[in-house]
């Protein structure tokens, strides 16, 4: 192999494209290079984002060998970057027909067959790619990222909760002037840095189109004359004498900055969006949204168990006792989940009821148990369920550190705490306590911050 591309190939490892890129252009012009060199170039470029040059760099290299695997897939990363996903996914169609091992050429086709509605063979190809994926697949994939649709739909593939935002910032775009199509190739192609970058970009664009389409309508101006305008003041003392004449000012509503969940709202954030003011009042109904989750994993028992259930007792009869009840707790449990999810509330308190009388103290389930029980309670609006619910949320707090879903217990806390602090001024710090630690976990949220702000002001009065 020529020096020249082994050295471009190591930079290009360690992310230096730039140079990388000039070392292969370098290796062209070598005696003896090899023909698909485009190819080594096509990937940098699409590294760099550069997807119309990368794109010419493919198809070079397949008018001399329509069977080059590698610049099949290469064109198709292009593709996908130029917002032309049916094209993209012929290439990757083409490279499967010669290579169907190729797990990442599985990944985009399942996810361009998700976006296009075709959600029964995105699923079969999806579970092809999850079958042949690995590190090596993995480290390719890492250097493409393309727009919020994209991820919004491998999202929806791998049965992940959170969805993206997609509304909300087709909405924002819309604000901008842009057209539907023009709104959806940014969604589909920018990594979401890239997008906020893009928005902020059209954002003050439009904000100076609309300041002087302001200005010529309160002045009586037509664009020459603006232009002159803007040639002998400045915008701020322009502005300042629109202020003056209208009595009011209509520029202020163009400064406020793009504010956008990356996240769609949903469940209890969706709520306390739809209930907030700006008097910080509480808002009843919190424990209505609490969730049902497993929070402790059996691989966390040894941290805290107090006996080895396999050698903690010399009589057989105690062990098998043990087990026994444990069985009977497990399966209760199991009855009590698909009852909740029926909405069979009595016969899920029934089972859980036997689950816990069953259930041994030092077995990790007891936490998920006394967890759903207390949520069930919880999402009763009777004040002594509640209490009882909170009571139940206490005895398992000090084993908090354990759990795998910690942020939904220390919420699911903190609601019931709410609402009880509406009769029992005590459980406000409570509340307050919680929220915060929830915070911990999961970084700021306006909406946790809004209900803060109503506990702080009701420990005021």
């Amino acid at each position: 192999m020529s020096k020249l591309i082994e050295y471009a190939r190591e930079l290009e490892e360690q992310g230096k494209l730039e140079d990388a890129l000039n070392y292969f252009e370098m290796a062209i012009e070598e005696k003896g290079c090899p023909f698909d060199i485009r190819k080594d170039i096509g990937q940098v470029l699409n590294k760099m984002g550069d997807y119309e040059e990368a794109l010419n760099c493919f198809d070079l290299v397949l008018s001399m060998d329509e069977n080059h695997v590698e610049s099949l897939f290469g064109r198709a990363i292009s593709l996908i970057g130029l917002n032309r996903w049916v094209d993209a996914y012929n290439s990757l169609v083409d490279a499967l027909n010669i290579d169907n091992t190729d797990a990442n050429c599985w990944y985009y086709v399942a996810i361009i067959l998700k976006e296009y509605d075709k959600k029964e063979s995105a699923r079969k190809y999806f579970k092809y790619f999850k079958d042949l994926d690995n590190e090596s697949f993995r480290k390719i994939r890492s250097n493409y990222e393309f727009g919020l649709i994209f991820k919004q739909r491998e999202n929806e593939l791998r049965m992940r909760k959170k969805n993206y935002n997609i509304k909300g910032f087709r909405k924002e775009l819309a604000l901008y002037g842009l057209d539907k199509y023009e709104i959806e190739y940014i969604l589909r192609t920018m990594p979401y840095e890239e997008l906020l970058l893009h928005m902020h970009y059209l954002k003050d664009e439009f904000k100076d189109y609309i300041t002087k389409e302001i200005i010529k309508e309160s002045l009586g101006l037509n664009d020459e004359d603006i232009i002159r305008m803007f040639e002998l003041e400045s915008e701020e003392k322009i502005k300042q004498s629109v202020i003056s004449i209208l009595g009011y000012d209509p520029f202020k509503a163009l400064e406020e900055d793009i504010d956008i969940p990356l996240y769609e709202k949903t469940g209890i954030f969706k709520f306390i969006e739809n209930n907030k003011n700006d008097n910080y009042s509480m808002i009843h109904g919190l424990t209505s949204f609490n969730r049902f989750v497993d929070i402790m994993d059996a691989k966390n028992i040894k941290r805290f168990s107090q006996r080895n259930l396999s050698y903690a007792h010399k009589s057989n009869e105690f062990r098998i006792n043990v087990s026994n009840s444990i069985d009977l707790a497990n399966t209760n449990f199991t009855h009590a989940k698909r009852a909740i999810v029926n909405k069979d509330y009595h016969d899920a308190f029934v089972f859980l009821d036997i689950a816990l009388k069953n259930c041994p103290a030092d077995y990790y389930n007891i936490y998920n148990i006394k967890f759903y029980y207390a949520t069930l309670l919880s999402r009763f609006k009777s004040l002594d369920y509640r209490i009882l619910a909170y009571r139940y949320y206490e005895d398992i707090g000090d084993r908090a550190r354990y759990f795998k879903n910690r942020e939904v217990y220390l919420l699911n806390k903190a609601c019931v705490a709410y609402e009880l602090s509406f009769h029992y001024l005590r459980f406000v710090d409570d509340a307050i306590y919680c929220l915060n630690k929830y915070l911990e976990y999961t970084g700021d949220n306006e909406d946790i911050r809004y209900l803060l702000n109503s506990l702080y002001k009701r420990k005021m009065k």
